[in-house]
């Protein structure tokens, strides 16, 4: 009875209905016994290489140990990055992060595909161009209630995984990042954390893929590279515009290590 309550408890995924989806997903859904075997054959399908110092490994790990939220930061220029991205973090060395939660666009948790998102622990986006039309106001209250789960997460010593593009990189950042490309969800997200009182650091990641820059299957040369890891642990709360310009040199850093 209980488990047939639960089932009927599972929101439609609609932005009107945000209040009860992230009611729902907030609290993860993760189901490790399903999401473990899914990272191993998606490691075996994609194999990135993975360029990481072994100082920055060693500081995520002390982070770890400490409690301390890490936010991945990626840039976004093909459609199987979030594939890519986790078979990167499925990386022996920095498998923890594995763990993180992730974002995707809200029209995936509608269908057949919905179980696969739902039970690695994703969470549904509502994005502004996917609903035209809708209330203003709506969409950004969906959109502020986003912020709040993600932040959560990361005051708890969580991991939230972000394309900070929001959508597929343009022709014009493949190699180096735009800081207009930058939305302000990372930024958010920091200030949100620091204004809690939390320590938070960020992971920039850069993904690109040799032979062919706009990426489609199947997947060729896949490269990620990490950059240094930023953080916050002290000192007045940085300003959005503040974290968009670090993450961006450090995805920038990360860039110039993966095309090297």
């Amino acid at each position: 009875m209980g488990f047939r309550s639960r089932r009927l408890a599972r929101p439609e995924v609609t932005v009107a209905n945000y209040e009860a989806v992230y009611d729902f997903f907030g609290p993860g859904r993760r189901r490790d016994g399903f999401t473990y075997p899914l990272l191993r054959l998606i490691d075996a399908i994609y194999r990135p290489r993975v360029r990481i110092s072994a100082e920055t490994v060693a500081e995520l790990r002390r982070l770890h140990r400490a409690g301390v939220g890490v936010l991945v930061a990626v840039n976004h220029p093909s459609t199987q990055d979030p594939l890519v991205l986790a078979a990167t973090l499925f990386d022996k060395r920095i498998r923890f992060l594995s763990t993180g939660t992730g974002l995707t666009k809200d029209p995936l948790f509608r269908g057949p595909l919905r179980p696969l998102f739902e039970y690695t622990g994703t969470i549904p986006v509502f994005r502004a161009k996917n609903h035209l039309g809708t209330d203003s106001e709506i969409y950004e209250a969906a959109a502020a209630r986003l912020i709040d789960v993600c932040v959560d997460r990361l005051v708890g010593g969580g991991v939230v995984l972000t394309f900070v593009e929001g959508t597929n990189s343009s022709a014009d950042d493949l190699r180096i990042l735009r800081l207009s490309s930058v939305k302000k969800g990372v930024g958010l997200m920091v200030a949100g954390a620091r204004t809690a009182n939390a320590p938070v650091a960020v992971l920039p990641v850069g993904l690109v893929y040799h032979g062919r820059e706009h990426n489609s299957l199947p997947a060729r040369r896949a490269v990620a590279a990490a950059g240094p890891v930023i953080t916050w642990d002290s000192g007045p709360v940085p300003t959005v515009d503040e974290v968009r310009v670090a993450v961006r040199d450090g995805i920038d850093a990360a860039l110039t290590v993966a095309w090297g």
